[in-house]
């Protein structure tokens, strides 16, 4: 009864009268009007977690030169990064899509490429909306960008048939060879306080919510509103007569999203307290790193996701002779048989480490 959780969203500095200051700090405490005074001795911390823009992950395939005649054809597995779509629902713990194209190779790479772009875009849901999109880089070169940001471009080929012969592959079955496969250019990241967290965390679209006088109107997500969070913990000592055992405390937790035309003042306000704001993720090897498959053979390549870093992220190989990373992208190469440790370095120094198993 007395250890709850409140969200308020601060789209203006006003309070919805237009006159009275929806915040502010003083040497006695932080005041947000219709939340609470928080007395100063009373405030045990306050974190901010700031507002990171989402990244729509991008790929590229340089098709190389087939058989004319034979089948050419284009294979893309895409995965959800911290997104459970019903389409992407297999047998496998991860949410996946295998994306599959294919042509007749006219024997000319960049030819084939055109044609592969177009089957690829002529691929819709059930709702009409593309799965990828695909466009062309020019000398045989197709660029994969995802539609959203929790999409992942685990693995990108192109196979071409093996030629029927008497002896080999079956016209039922046909087998086919790696021609070619693709790599990730730009890591795809799921953003934190954007348009699309916002309205998929924090307050849904229903008729409550969006009708005109619905309840709460200043407190709705606004778009492109770039939101930071701030997660105030308070701790005040309750009257023994309400009949709260052990220390006599109510510890609450108090959520604010802050939009970014209102952080500095929201921040002065807090400063004005006295007291330091400090980051969601802070010290060295505050954060992790995660991958769908930390097992590959060589020649493939699998996507270093990490969780909990702040700004910008580079990651380095500690044996690039067992497999080689992207310090901007976190895409890993193998190389040779072996393990690597792949180390990974945010902008605050903070660290974190996944070891990557090659086989031949």
């Amino acid at each position: 009864m007395y250890q709850f959780t409140t969200t308020t969203i601060l789209n203006s500095q006003l309070d919805s009268n237009g006159s009275t200051a929806k915040y502010a700090g003083t040497a006695q405490g932080l005041n947000v009007t219709r939340v609470n005074f928080f007395k100063k001795a009373g405030i045990v911390s306050v974190y901010k977690k700031a507002y990171s823009a989402g990244v729509k992950e991008v790929a590229s395939i340089t098709i190389a030169a087939s058989t004319s005649g034979l089948v050419n054809r284009l294979e893309v597995d895409v995965r959800l990064s911290q997104q459970t779509n019903s389409e992407y629902a297999n047998t496998y713990l991860y949410f996946k899509k295998p994306v599959v194209v294919e042509v007749l190779s006219s024997g000319v790479a960049a030819t084939d490429a055109t044609a592969l772009i177009a089957q690829i875009n002529g691929l819709k849901d059930r709702f009409g909306f593309s799965y990828i999109t695909a466009t062309s880089g020019g000398s045989g070169i197709i660029t994969l960008t995802a539609t959203d940001n929790n999409q992942r471009f685990f693995s990108i080929k192109q196979t071409e048939e093996v030629a029927l012969t008497l002896n080999s592959n079956s016209i039922i079955q046909p087998e086919y060879t790696v021609k070619a496969t693709g790599t990730v250019t730009t890591a795809g990241l799921v953003g934190f306080g954007d348009d699309d967290f916002m309205v998929r965390s924090i307050m849904f679209p229903t008729y409550e919510n969006t009708r005109f006088f619905g309840t709460n109107k200043e407190e709705r997500p606004i778009i492109g509103g770039n939101y930071s969070q701030y997660t105030l913990r308070y701790k005040i000592q309750k009257d023994s007569a309400d009949g709260i055992l052990a220390e006599g405390n109510s510890i609450t937790t108090h959520v604010f999203y802050v939009p970014a035309a209102n952080v500095t003042t929201f921040e002065t306000a807090i400063t004005n307290t006295g007291l330091s704001i400090l980051a969601s993720s802070p010290g060295a090897g505050a954060f992790q790193l995660t991958t769908n498959d930390n097992l590959i053979v060589v020649g493939d390549t699998t996507t270093i996701t990490p969780v909990g870093a702040l700004g910008a992220v580079t990651f380095a190989s500690g044996t690039t002779a067992t497999a080689t990373v992207v310090a901007g992208t976190g895409v890993v190469t193998g190389v040779a048989a072996g393990t690597t440790v792949i180390t990974a370095t945010d902008a605050t120094g903070a660290t974190g480490t996944i070891t990557i198993t090659v086989i031949a």
